[in-house]
């Protein structure tokens, strides 16, 4: 029989784990009214955390935090070993459990750099865990090439107003602030300081949310969308499933499609140039090779009047010296006459999905099914004759703060193509929307999205969707260009300098605290 201690810190343990589920519930597609529930998490989890005594107490707990929290958050993932025809369907457990206990390492840094430099329930230890909570959010997004996925931050996607303070610092900024509302009830339940300062903080917290409310609101009354009426984005879904998208047998099926799609029903608008939007690997370089194929997107490109561009994903071969082929996850440009004027490509890839880390020394592809996609070489603004300068972006790098432009070169808008067919019906959709939403407020630059199943969008540079189709609805979607904000944002210009000053001062502030306690002046 176990020791009763034993028994204690099991429940206590299985009780963070799940407490970790409860916060996922505050991430999209669950309504705002479900944010309270990452109050319930955190500061539920600050109070099981600090109770604890042994030192891997404390790494342990915050592990099972994070692995409920992302297995509840990112369960979807495992829906791309789903798809008919995928070989790894023995990898599910691995996607379902094994990507979720990687990125849970991070809150067990959390936990465990928390205990080792400033433990208990002082005023300073807990400022010390806020900029614990907030440096390991920062490195989950950023180390290992970054996963900056479901941040605290992400709690507030159906809140405009409050997404306004990613345009001062960005969503690691707008994640401490909420990391530090949702686990102030559980200080001010249990925290070892006076009442004074617990009010102080309290009055702090509802200044600053009530500051971020306001702030963000008078942004959105200040800035009504504007529209470039010059320039007509049509944005087109084929709604192709996965499962057929790369069957041979369905190849030139998949590509009628596509190109009818082109000619779907639209808003009847005009401009002096068009732009016509597909999604992640619509076209394959196959399909360009033949000349019927060709011939037939030519004509459906040249039926509109305005000077007519197409961007498009596209799967796309080149030859490396030695005569070895490459492939790239790319985003080309075509005039309408299917000359190429622009080509980008993806230079974040995604770890397993389209290349294979240590591949030398682990003997299978990645579950894209080629030998692994070429990196590009980063960020790029790219201008094309009657169209403002713009920003390429492929799939989820789109996910990465202050990445998604070239530095020094500034774009008028930004355009994400993407695919989203590998989730079906999940949470998946909804968040990887969500993440455009926040690059377009913090860069202050409307975004363009095309997606195959998921939501094509176009979202002005606060954060606003104009336009956006149903999930699995093939669609041809035109609108006018929204124009970007007249002066650069602050976060655009700064980037993290914000946050990591704030944690800075936090963390400084947590280590003075802890130690003057400790060692009281004479």
């Amino acid at each position: 029989m176990l020791p009763a201690c034993c028994h204690k810190t099991g429940i206590r343990m299985l009780a963070v784990f799940l407490l970790g589920g409860v916060g996922a519930l505050s991430l999209p597609p669950f309504p705002l009214y479900m944010i309270p529930a990452l109050f319930i998490s955190l500061s539920g989890f600050w109070l099981l955390l600090t109770g604890f005594e042994r030192p891997w107490h404390w790494g342990l707990a915050g592990f099972l935090f994070g692995f409920g929290y992302f297995l509840a958050g990112i369960w979807w993932v495992g829906n791309a070993l789903l798809v008919g025809g995928n070989p790894y369907l023995w990898a599910l457990p691995l996607a379902v459990c094994g990507l979720q206990a990687l990125l849970a390492l991070f809150p067990l840094l959390t936990g465990y750099s928390s205990q080792r430099f400033c433990k208990g329930r002082s005023l300073g230890a807990y400022l010390f865990f806020l900029a614990m909570m907030g440096f390991w959010e920062w490195g989950r997004g950023n180390l290992l090439t970054g996963f900056p996925w479901n941040l605290f931050g992400m709690a507030w996607t159906y809140s405009l107003p409050m997404l306004q303070v990613l345009s001062l610092g960005g969503i690691f900024l707008l994640s401490l602030l909420t990391i530090f509302t949702a686990t102030l009830p559980g200080f001010l339940l249990a925290g070892q300081t006076s009442r004074a300062i617990k009010g102080g903080l309290s009055a702090v917290a509802i200044a600053l949310l009530l500051a971020a409310f306001l702030y963000g609101q008078s942004r959105l009354d200040e800035h009504p969308t504007a529209y470039n009426t010059d320039i007509v984005i049509q944005v087109v879904s084929p709604n192709i499933p996965q499962e057929d998208k790369w069957d041979p047998e369905l190849f030139w099926q998949n590509y009628t499609k596509t190109v009818d799609a082109i000619s779907l029903p639209s808003a009847d608008i005009s401009g002096k140039t068009r732009v016509i939007v597909l999604p992640e690997t619509a076209l394959h370089y196959a399909a360009l090779e033949d000349m019927n194929a060709r011939a037939k997107l030519r004509q459906a490109l040249q039926v509109y009047p305005e000077q007519t561009y197409l961007l498009t994903g596209l799967l796309r071969r080149s030859a490396e010296a030695g005569g070895e082929e490459s492939y790239h996850n790319s985003l080309v440009g075509y005039d309408a006459a299917m000359t190429e004027v622009m080509t980008f490509d993806k230079f974040h890839l995604v770890p397993f999905g389209e290349y294979m880390p240590l591949q030398e020394y682990i003997p299978i592809g990645p579950v894209i099914g080629f030998s692994g996609f070429s990196s590009g070489d980063g960020p790029a603004t790219k201008t094309l004759p009657g169209l403002p300068p713009f920003s390429p972006l492929v799939c989820y790098e789109v996910i990465f703060a202050g990445e998604v432009t070239q530095p020094g070169s500034p774009p008028d808008w930004m355009v994400n193509v993407t695919n989203d067919a590998w989730y079906g019906v999940s949470p998946g959709p909804y968040q990887h929307l969500a993440q455009t939403v926040y690059r377009a407020i913090e860069e202050g630059i409307p975004m363009v999205r095309s997606t195959n199943t998921g939501f094509s969008a176009v979202i002005d540079p606060l954060g606003r969707i104009i336009d956006q189709n149903r999930l699995f609805e093939a669609t041809s979607q035109a609108v006018y260009l929204p124009r970007k904000l007249a002066e650069a944002t602050p976060f655009s210009r700064h980037k993290q300098k914000l946050f990591f000053t704030l944690l800075a001062v936090l963390s400084g502030a947590g280590l003075y605290l802890s130690q003057r306690a400790r060692h009281p002046p004479a």
